[in-house]
């Protein structure tokens, strides 16, 4: 038997990790790797239920309140169960839904519900776990997806929202059917509607939002929970006869709106009346009592000789691990001795600490398991800290300060410096070393201070008014946070704003937004002068534009152009120069919310502004005006208005030569850009080898600045290579053409891999470029695959029903049917074709002229394919239509390139007539071709065949016309 008819082998991979060592693998999928760790594991989620055994839970009542335990039966939440079972199987490849309440509500309890009920229905279900839960002996390799998929992502609140888009957009997720992908939170700040917006233009659909409200609303349904989890408890216990369960008195009260104090309450009342207790009725005294137990337990493991650390330093280990987390060995070592333990070696304690709390997963080889629940931890850490007045829990003075000294760096920064003028602050440098866990001790710290006023007022904001970056290090949901506890600092928040960065920063960007809500709200109350008022206005719009929340920057803009009109007489010269800013500003805004017309207006009334300005003798700024100036041009360009758009586009580009001058990279920036916008127009207007030294000098000073600093320029130099090889293809280097479109698409590629929801439109216009470039070589079936890619992004780009990204799908799917038919495949183009119409259609009748030719040049096309399929009725209205409006533009604009076009039409039209045996009409549509084509200039190749053809086919009509043919 040869080698050939030899049966397949079956191919198996073992993976193994040694002591010591690492092993990231996946199937189907990508790994995010920095700093030689994964940014996230995704593993096959976890549906054992861990038991705590009777003597663990006797010395450790709080074991029986985690989660991942499951002893209380799940009861309840049938309405949001419903709600994310509709959401599973509704329609849509992808999508993300988030479940969101404060801590103790059941978030992870509900997900666990919800995921196990998947997997009765034969999905796979994986969770993701960010790299702040470290890793180490590990072998992470989730398997294949299987045809349905959920991932659960717990704390996805606490994620870098670069990390979360990088892990949504992982082609792990995409490879099954269907995916669904739960998020689980606290709260749904801004960071979720931002997130949706960039999910929107990731292609991935936002299913509900579901913000739990109480377990039990009622008092008959409190009862029912109260009863349930005190059968629950008294079995874990070994009770073989509990007490009846007195139900609290005050159960009606707002505390018991959350379902783990409805849990606490049950467990101290079973376990009190064991140990002939007296049961506390208030939250902090039901978290006073399980604390008070586990200082019993510490203090039972030290006098039996099982830890050698004493129970005042275990205190300590536990309020640090509250604030860390689980870490290696090592770190936890690091972080003992940095927050400063007065006795004992750190790695001793370290070791005791593991006997009290064992980590949850051994093989992960991590310590410092911190106390669960979450709500107990942070209970923990606010009554061991002075200045609460709750008795019977002495607080210890050791815990002021501690998270300031567990965060402290190894050369305290530089102080912030001050000013009146709060927007033009420089960020202050980050600390020299940045602790691994700065963000989780932010996150616990914030969340402790929302409910605990004397932590705010004692360690948070003392810490921020110090050391303001901490925040910033804590990312864009610890800075939202802070905005949300009720006893706002406003010097604090101050402080915290200097240090943000001033450019778009896609994780901080949400809090920064919120933090500029507070202090905006503040400062206009502080304010009556209109300038400063205005002032405040644009700033926050910049903040609400950098986020993504493009509505509420309309609003704030809107605000502060309309102040700034208010004043008499327009006020000084400073003012209508912001005003002119302003315009351009709220222009901008409205271009991104796909209202074109208003924004071209708004823009152009700024510039206007700026040239009155300037003739009477006030100084411009030269760099904003030139901004403003090159962002019109670049609108009238997207909006199909080349030449309205070359004079502001050029002026724009004298500007900035000048501005580059000053050898600053953003000044090169701006001016490639601007070089390259105006090489663009030169191209669409027929002048691609005058436009060729524009687009080429710009992606020459692109490449240098993408090289001399890395990840700057990225998607800079990526539009500059896409459109130098759209001028090389226009001037007939075809090779050249693809290897810049090839360049160009790498690196939108790769830039949308990391972050989708800001890169993915990037990606299609290159993909879309490619393809064009392939289909000029006839490279059909690589320009149909790129093609194809293209229209999926732009698919899903267009579902926010904005014109530009309806344009743009349009623009493909007419392509992907151009490219079917060139490959005789016209049953499978008809639906592209008849698609690019469809959007075209509504385009042309909301704004009129400006898309006529195209949408006309459209129909002829799908007219074209309807008669190739054999569909003639359908296609000779359309070819009808077609003409009309041809007609229409030739009459506004005899000179233009349109007459081809029409050329065209009127061939497939009296074709379509033949078909159906019209023969009148269809002479008279042939005889307005030939007479066409006789005006038409003089020298193309395809002349003859033009005029062969033309010929032939009036011959045969006006022989079917002499033989008596009838019109049908």
């Amino acid at each position: 038997m040869s080698a050939a008819d030899e049966p397949p082998q079956e191919a198996s991979q073992y993976i193994h990790a040694e002591p010591g060592s690492f092993v990231y693998a996946v199937l189907h999928g990508d790994i995010h790797v920095r700093g030689g760790r994964p940014v996230y594991q995704v593993a096959p989620f976890d549906f054992t239920r861990r038991s705590v055994p009777v003597e663990a839970a006797l010395d450790q009542p709080s074991r029986l309140l985690a989660a991942e335990n499951r002893v209380v039966p799940f009861h309840g939440r049938g309405a949001e169960l419903d709600a994310l079972g509709w959401w599973r199987e509704a329609d849509g490849a992808r999508s993300v839904a988030l479940v969101h309440a404060g801590g103790g509500q059941g978030k992870t309890r509900l997900a666990a519900r919800f995921a196990a009920d998947c997997a009765e229905r034969g999905w796979t279900v994986w969770a993701a776990h960010h790299r702040s839960d470290p890793l180490a002996e590990q072998v992470v390799a989730p398997g294949d997806p299987g045809r349905t998929l959920l991932l659960i992502v717990d704390y996805a609140d606490r994620w870098p929202t670069d990390d979360l888009l990088m892990l949504l957009s992982n082609p792990l997720l995409h490879r099954p059917r269907q995916c669904r992908v739960l998020l689980v939170a606290r709260s749904a700040n801004l960071w979720w509607p931002a997130l949706q917006n960039r999910l929107d233009k990731a292609g991935l659909d936002t299913g509900p939002t579901l913000e739990l409200p109480s377990l039990a609303t009622s008092h008959t349904d409190r009862q029912i929970s109260y009863r349930v989890a005190h059968r629950a408890f008294s079995k874990a216990l070994g009770l073989r006869n509990p007490p009846l369960p007195a139900v609290p008195a005050d159960l009606d009260g707002k505390a018991y709106d959350v379902a783990l104090t409805l849990h606490m309450a049950a467990l101290v009342s079973i376990d009190s009346f064991r140990l002939g207790l007296t049961a506390p009725r208030d939250p902090v005294g039901l978290s006073r009592y399980l604390l008070d137990r586990e200082h019993d337990f510490w203090l039972s493991l030290h006098d039996n000789g099982r830890v050698s650390t004493d129970p005042r330093i275990m205190r300590r280990a536990v309020h640090t691990a509250a604030l860390t987390g689980t870490l290696p060995h090592a770190e936890a070592v690091t972080a003992l001795d940095r927050i400063g333990l007065s006795d004992g070696p750190p790695s001793v304690v370290v070791d005791d600490h593991a006997v009290c709390y064992p980590p949850r997963d051994p093989a992960a080889g991590v310590v410092l398991e911190p106390l669960y629940p979450d709500r107990l931890a942070e209970d923990f850490l606010a009554l061991s800290t002075p200045g609460h007045a709750c008795a019977g829990y002495v607080p210890d003075p050791w815990a002021a300060g501690a998270a300031g000294r567990l965060l402290r760096p190894e050369q305290a920064p530089s102080p912030a410096t001050g000013g009146l003028n709060w927007f033009r602050r420089k960020a202050q440098p980050p600390p020299p070393e940045t602790v691994p866990y700065t963000r989780s001790a932010l996150s616990v710290l914030t969340d402790t201070a929302r409910r605990w006023p004397h932590v705010a007022e004692h360690e948070l904001w003392p810490l921020l008014r110090a050391r303001p970056q901490l925040a910033v290090e804590g990312g864009g949901a610890v800075v939202a946070a802070l905005t949300e506890i009720a006893s706002v600092d406003l010097p604090a928040l101050e402080a915290v704003e200097k240090c943000l960065p001033r450019h778009q920063d896609i994780d901080l960007a949400p809090g920064a937004a919120a933090l500029g809500r507070v202090l905006t709200e503040h400062r206009l109350r502080l304010s009556d002068s209109p300038a400063e008022r205005a002032k405040l206005h644009e700033a926050l719009g910049t903040r609400l534009a950098q986020a993504g929340l493009w509505k509420e920057a309309v609003a704030s803009f809107r605000s502060a152009v309309s102040i700034r009109r208010s004043l008499p007489d327009g006020g000084p010269p400073t003012n209508r120069l912001r005003l002119a800013g302003s315009l351009g500003d709220l222009g901008m805004a409205l271009y991104r919310t796909g209202r074109q017309q208003p924004a071209a207006e708004l823009m152009t009334e700024g510039i206007r502004l700026f040239r009155e300005l300037r003739h009477s003798g006030v100084p411009l700024p030269v760099q904003e005006f030139a901004m403003a100036l090159s962002n019109l041009g670049m609108a009238l360009m997207e909006m199909g208005r080349g030449p309205e758009a070359e004079p502001y586009t050029a002026e724009g580009l004298r500007l900035r030569r000048r501005t580059a001058r000053s050898g600053r990279p953003e000044a090169e920036a701006e001016l490639a850009a601007s070089l390259d916008n105006y090489g663009l127009l030169l191209c669409q207007s027929g002048r691609p080898r005058a436009a060729l030294p524009y687009v080429r000098d710009a992606a020459e000073r692109y490449r240098k600045l993408h090289v001399a600093h890395p990840g700057r320029f990225d998607e800079d130099v990526s539009i500059a290579f896409k459109n130098l090889g759209m001028v090389l293809d226009a001037t007939g280097d075809a090779p050249g053409a693809l290897d810049a479109a090839r360049r160009a698409c790498a690196i939108a590629e790769e830039l949308a891999r990391r972050n989708p929801s800001a890169y993915r439109r990037l990606h299609a216009f290159n993909l879309h470029g490619l393809a064009i470039r392939l289909h000029h070589q006839e490279r059909f079936e690589e320009a149909l695959s790129a093609g194809l890619q293209a229209h999926g992004i732009r698919s899903a780009l267009a579902q926010d029903g904005s014109a530009p990204h309806a344009l743009h799908l349009a623009e493909t799917a007419g392509f992907v049917d151009t490219v079917l038919a060139t490959l005789g495949r016209p049953e499978e183009a008809a639906p592209y074709a008849g698609e690019a119409v469809g959007l075209l259609r509504g385009l042309y009748e909301a704004e009129g002229r400006m898309y006529r030719a195209y949408f006309a040049g459209q129909l002829v096309a799908l007219a074209q394919r309807l008669s190739q399929v054999d569909d003639p009725r359908a296609a000779w209205p359309l070819a009808e239509e077609a003409a009309g409006h041809l007609r229409a533009e030739l009459r506004a604009a005899p000179d233009s390139p349109l007459r081809s076009v029409l050329l065209m039409c009127l061939v497939v039209w009296a074709g379509l007539s033949k078909d159906l045996e019209l023969w009148s009409d269809a002479l008279v549509q042939i005889t307005e071709a030939v007479d066409l084509f006789a005006d038409l200039p003089v020298g193309s190749e395809e002349d003859e065949a033009w005029r062969e053809l033309l010929s032939a086919t009036r011959a045969e009509i006006l022989d079917a016309l002499n033989g008596g043919a009838q019109e049908g």
